[in-house]
């Protein structure tokens, strides 16, 4: 019966410790925000690249593909 209380105690305890550090909450939530564009930025980056390096081959082998044809004849 009296773990509710305890519980509502810590929570309302917590909540507290939270206002009073609000702003150096929202300092580190804000670095962290910050942090995770970057990495976000650097993926979207490396997977432009990688994209682009597979359509190029891929590009290359289709171009191979037809001279090859264009030489033996089949075009």
């Amino acid at each position: 019966m009296a773990l509710p209380f305890i519980l509502g105690i810590a929570v309302g305890a917590g909540a507290v410790v939270a206002f009073n550090r609000s702003k150096k909450i929202q300092d580190k939530t804000h670095d962290i925000l910050e942090k995770s564009k970057d990495l976000a930025n650097d993926v979207k980056k490396n997977v432009e690249s990688t994209v682009s390096c597979v359509k190029d081959k891929i590009e290359k082998k289709n171009t191979e593909t037809v001279e090859e044809k264009e030489k033996s004849g089949e075009v």
